[in-house]
C-alpha cells in the first residue's frame, strides 16, 4: 500500500468513527435545555407553591398610601419691622417631615439682603419640641435679597405629635424683628380643629 492510500484510508476511518457516534437508528437525545420541556414535578391543574395566589396580607394597602400626609391650608402672615413678610399657605403634616408651602418678601433700604436661617430656624408645638429645619443646599441661610420674593417649601424634620392644635414658626431664634442680617419672627400656625 502506498503512503497516500494508507492517509486516505485512515481518514476515511476516522471519519466513519466519528459518523458512528451520531448513530442515527438510536432515538435522537434531547438536547434542548430542562426549562424548554415541561417539568413533571406537579400536575398542570396544580400551581405550584411558588405560583400560587399572593398571601392575604398582600391585598391590604401599601404603607405609602396608608401614610399619605395630611394638608392643612392656612393663610397665616408674618411681619417682621427689617422689612421682611412671610406668608404660610398650606403645612404638610408627613411620617417624617412637615413641610411648609411659604412665601417670603423683603424690602430694606438698609441692606441688599437678608437671610430667614441667620440663626436657629424650627418648628415648635405647645410642648416645646423643635422640627428643626431642614435647609436646602442651594441656599443654606434661606438668603432673600432686598425687593425679591421667595416662593417655595421648608423642610422641617420629624412629624407633629398627633392631637397637637397650633405650630409656631421661628425664624432666627434670639434675634430682634429689625436685625437685617437675619430678623427674629415667631408666626402661630393653628391647625384645624382637633389636630392631626
Amino acid at each position: 500500500m502506498k503512503p497516500e492510500s494508507s492517509i486516505t484510508l485512515l481518514a476515511i476511518v476516522f471519519a466513519l468513527a466519528l459518523a458512528g457516534c451520531g448513530d442515527k437508528s438510536a432515538p435522537p437525545a434531547s438536547t434542548a435545555p430542562a426549562a424548554v420541556s415541561p417539568a413533571p414535578i406537579a400536575p398542570a391543574a396544580q400551581p405550584t407553591p411558588a405560583l400560587a395566589a399572593p398571601p392575604p396580607t398582600a391585598a391590604m394597602p401599601a404603607p405609602a398610601a396608608a401614610a399619605a400626609p395630611k394638608q392643612v391650608a392656612l393663610s397665616v402672615q408674618g411681619v417682621a419691622s427689617a422689612g421682611l413678610t412671610v406668608r404660610v399657605k398650606n403645612i404638610e403634616l408627613g411620617e417624617d417631615a412637615t413641610v411648609l408651602t411659604v412665601s417670603a418678601s423683603f424690602g430694606s433700604r438698609e441692606t441688599n439682603f437678608t437671610n430667614l436661617a441667620e440663626t436657629v430656624t424650627y418648628l415648635a408645638d405647645p410642648a416645646g419640641n423643635r422640627l428643626m429645619l431642614r435647609p436646602p443646599e442651594d441656599n443654606r441661610y434661606l438668603r432673600i435679597v432686598s425687593g425679591d420674593t421667595m416662593e417655595g417649601k421648608l423642610v422641617f424634620l420629624g412629624a407633629v405629635p398627633p392631637g397637637t392644635p397650633q405650630l409656631r414658626l421661628v425664624f432666627n431664634e434670639g434675634n430682634t424683628p429689625d436685625n437685617t442680617a437675619g430678623p427674629g419672627l415667631s408666626i402661630t400656625l393653628p391647625l384645624q380643629q382637633g389636630g392631626t
